[in-house]
């Protein structure tokens, strides 16, 4: 367990929705993304968890004296995005738990919607809302079952042809059920993780998938296209290629194991050694083209050892 010092521990009343906010050195976004929530709640009673991975711009700081509604948890050292949630779930104390990434903004009346339709769904396990992209466009965020075909197919190029992932872009316009849902925006009730537990702390990258996955055999995921929230996605993840390709590819295959056949497993390394092999060969190529040619050969060679450590010595820990 992180060594933490948290700040303002205890509300007077009891809220209904806590808001859970994990953030590493993205100050500036996080302070958009909590002001957007205190516009936009209206009569809403919340509390805001944000649990910071030792950030060194200022970040817990910054939020300290923003509202006596936001608990701040300092990690002494990254904790990872799963095991930081965990930590502000455990704490939080309202009926509803919303995970929310502090790369978004809240719009209109998005919280009111997703927990008007919660209360007036007992069936359904967990609803997302509609992701937009900075320019206000539809972003993805709401996919079908996620297995080694789709690492197969992302391999050889022929994911954007073939897709066995995506639901028709037309679909995003209306409110459907879906297998899975995107991590930057998860609304359910406290109970659900009492049923079937929390976020997966031996996954990245497919942590929100697992979770959905097994939220669905609690009950029906809903893509709720009335509730909008606004996505700067990637912008928490520029960091370091070496550790966002290496954790995405390798967590691919923990989900698969979790999840899948023996065969299917097998399948899906095959095309994993494939997959990063080829990216090192063509970027060994495009190299001497621009930097940014460069920073992802090392990152495509750093996954590769990453990966034959999780392959023959079982390195289970997060890159």
């Amino acid at each position: 367990m992180a060594s933490i010092n948290i700040t303002n521990p205890n509300l007077e009343n009891k809220p209904d929705i806590s808001i859970v906010i994990v953030s590493y050195n993205v100050k500036e976004l996080l302070l958009k993304c909590i002001s957007s929530v205190v516009s936009f709640a209206g009569d809403v009673n919340y509390e805001i968890i944000v649990v910071d991975n030792n950030s060194v711009d200022g970040s817990p700081e910054a939020i300290k004296g923003h509202s006596g509604k936001i608990h701040v948890i300092e990690n002494k050292f990254n904790a990872g995005f799963s095991a930081a949630n965990n930590q502000g779930m455990r704490m939080s104390k309202g009926e509803y738990i919303f995970l929310l990434n502090p790369d978004t903004e809240i719009t209109g009346d998005a919280i009111q919607q997703l927990k008007k339709y919660l209360n007036e769904h007992k069936n359904c396990a967990m609803v997302g809302p509609q992701l937009l992209n900075s320019d206000k466009s539809i972003q993805i965020s709401a996919w079908k079952n996620h297995t080694f075909i789709d690492l197969v197919l992302e391999t050889f190029f022929l994911n954007r042809i073939f897709s066995a992932l995506n639901y028709p872009v037309g679909k995003l316009k209306t409110t459907f059920e879906a297998k899975t849902l995107s991590g930057a925006a998860l609304f359910f009730r406290k109970s659900l993780t009492d049923s079937m537990g929390m976020l997966d702390e031996n996954l990245f990258w497919m942590e929100d998938i697992d979770f959905c996955y097994r939220a669905h055999i609690q009950g029906s995921i809903i893509y709720l296209h009335t509730a909008q929230v606004v996505h700067h996605s990637g912008q928490s993840q520029k960091k370091s290629y070496n550790l966002s390709i290496a954790n995405q590819l390798i967590s691919k295959l923990k989900y698969y194991k979790k999840h899948s056949t023996m065969a299917a497993v097998f399948i899906a390394h095959i095309a994993c050694f494939i997959f990063i092999t080829t990216r090192i060969a063509a970027l060994s190529l495009l190299m001497p083209f621009g930097p940014i040619y460069k920073l992802k050969l090392q990152a495509y060679i750093y996954t590769l050892q990453r990966y034959f450590m999780y392959l023959f010595l079982n390195d289970k820990r997060l890159t």
